[in-house]
């Protein structure tokens, strides 16, 4: 069996996102193909599956652009190497002396990258990696919260609400009041929404088109932080999470 046809495909589907990429977008389907080298009957075919899997994102006059699961990775990627990001984190542990993440979209789900422990005794038992539920979490409620009312809608319909907790939000036009508040006051939060005893707060990290590529969360034990304490936290998690948007 001929193994070159595999790679062909990948290293055409690699060209069309290169093109896609471009500045000046979003392009029309004519110049990605003619920039990719790629024929555009298969252009097209790569798009409808970038599009799919939310890599490239179509603005509905016959151009597309890149999708926000392409910018997720983009700063992903970024946050690995950039510099000063673990030194904002680590600055707003000290700070509110409580568990710090960063999390970035993945999917229908938020991922965390990062976590800063605080130096008590008390750990929040979270792993770097472990998919969060948009819903339910902190984190996931400021990225849903930015994400294009279509997106954020496509999202909740493939996952549905399932709860975690008895406080979990599982009726969509209640969590679309909070998403509303959360877009107003710029942060969100959850109170043993998502585990037993545990309680975050986040502010979504925003490229310069406002697309949501992360959020920087602190999260507490219920114990340590009552429920009306929670919302005092804000101003520094929002400050972090400009000063991370700075540095991707």
């Amino acid at each position: 069996m001929d193994g070159s046809k595999p790679v062909n495909s990948v290293a055409k589907a690699l060209r069309v996102l290169h093109a896609l990429a471009r500045p000046d977008g979003p392009h029309r389907l004519g110049e990605i193909a003619e920039s990719s080298g790629v024929p555009k009957a298969t252009t097209h075919r790569v798009l409808a599956i970038l599009i799919e899997e939310g890599y490239a994102a179509a603005d509905g006059e016959g151009r597309y652009g890149s999708g926000n699961q392409l910018r997720a990775l983009s700063a992903l990627v970024l946050a690995d190497d950039a510099v000063g990001i673990d030194a904002v984190l680590r600055a707003l542990q000290q700070r509110l002396g409580q568990t710090v993440h960063l999390a970035v979209p993945s999917g229908d789900y938020a991922t965390y990258t990062h976590k800063v422990d605080p130096g008590h005794a008390y750990r929040i038992a979270s792993d770097i990696g472990t998919p969060l539920p948009l819903h339910t979490s902190a984190a996931g409620k400021a990225l849903l919260a930015h994400l294009p009312q279509s997106e954020a809608d496509a999202i909740l319909d493939r996952t549905g609400l399932p709860a975690r907790t008895p406080r979990t939000h599982t009726d969509r036009a209640a969590l679309a009041e909070e998403l509303a508040r959360i877009r107003t006051d710029g942060y969100a939060t959850d109170y043993e929404e998502s585990d037993d005893s545990i309680c975050s707060i986040a502010a979504p990290v925003l490229d310069a088109d406002g697309t949501p590529v992360g959020a920087v969360s602190v999260s507490a034990l219920t114990f340590l932080v009552a429920e009306d304490q929670l919302s005092t936290f804000a101003p520094a998690v929002q400050q972090a999470a400009l000063d991370v948007s700075r540095r991707l």
